[in-house]
């Protein structure tokens, strides 16, 4: 584990194990479990323990980046921002921070993105939602990371002000502010920002008051991946969010009323 030798990592599982049995007999909403039980983890190993998932992913994203917006080549209007939005939700099965999940080659993109089902598909509504928008779009997996690129450049062709917020530093394979930096992100959007927490969301006890200002005031906010979906649908934030993310866990597939692996593209009712 990490290069540790069998004894330390043993002593590290035990720390993290005596850790985690007393947040559990807590009422802590999961995703904030997680993220206290990552920060002691990287508190008894390293920063960054998927350092080499990172580095991988950021020396990749041209080339990814640059095949994806191959596709979108020839469309334009609402059916090329369609094809942005399954491109970006597509970007969330590259996650190599899901225990058993077995993201898709890249070579098999433009399949995957024709014949992808989207159960619950609110692209119209976000489509029409995002036109002339003050958004704040909040990334997830450094792996999805060009993906996200190409809807947020259709985004801009909607005359969109867009502010990205990334986190300060690192939770599991989650995009940072540095990687955003490292791949020219700030070139592209309106505004970009890191979180002021490495939380798995942006919890608004923890983040800067910026970022809160930002959430407040957005027109509208895209949140990508199910750490935001668990923890903003408990906010009142949810009744301006879409939600764009792929149900990786039986719980998340459950409480959204679709089958384990489904795409969705929605905004929660109020």
């Amino acid at each position: 584990m990490l290069g540790l030798e069998e004894e330390e990592a043993s002593k590290v599982m035990v720390e993290v194990t005596k850790y985690m049995s007393k947040l559990l007999s807590t009422d802590v909403n999961v995703t904030r479990l997680a993220s206290l039980i990552y920060r002691k983890f990287k508190e008894l190993t390293l920063e960054d323990p998927y350092f080499c998932i990172r580095e991988r992913a950021l020396s990749r994203f041209n080339e990814i980046k640059d095949f994806c917006l191959r596709i979108l080549e020839g469309f334009e209007g609402y059916k090329r921002f369609s094809e942005a939005v399954k491109l970006s939700l597509l970007g969330n099965s590259f996650d190599y921070g899901v225990a058993e999940f077995k993201p898709p080659e890249l070579g098999s993109i433009t399949e995957l993105v024709s014949s992808m089902i989207i159960e619950k598909d609110q692209i119209p509504q976000l489509y029409e939602t995002s036109k002339a928008a003050k958004i704040v779009f909040l990334l997830d997996n450094v792996e999805e990371l060009p993906f996200d690129y190409v809807l947020l450049s259709e985004l801009k062709r909607l005359d969109s002000k867009i502010t990205v917020i990334a986190k300060s530093g690192t939770f599991q394979n989650d995009t940072t502010i540095d990687d955003t930096k490292k791949v020219g992100l700030h070139k592209l959007v309106d505004k970009l920002m890191d979180s002021g927490s490495d939380g798995s969301s942006i919890f608004l006890e923890e983040v800067s008051e910026e970022v809160k200002r930002d959430l407040m005031t957005s027109n509208l906010i895209i949140a990508k991946g199910m750490a935001h979906y668990e923890y903003i649908a408990d906010t009142p934030l949810k009744t301006k969010t879409f939600f764009l993310l792929r149900a990786k866990c039986k719980v998340v597939a459950r409480e959204l009323g679709v089958n384990v692996g489904s795409y969705v593209v929605f905004r929660a009712l109020p």
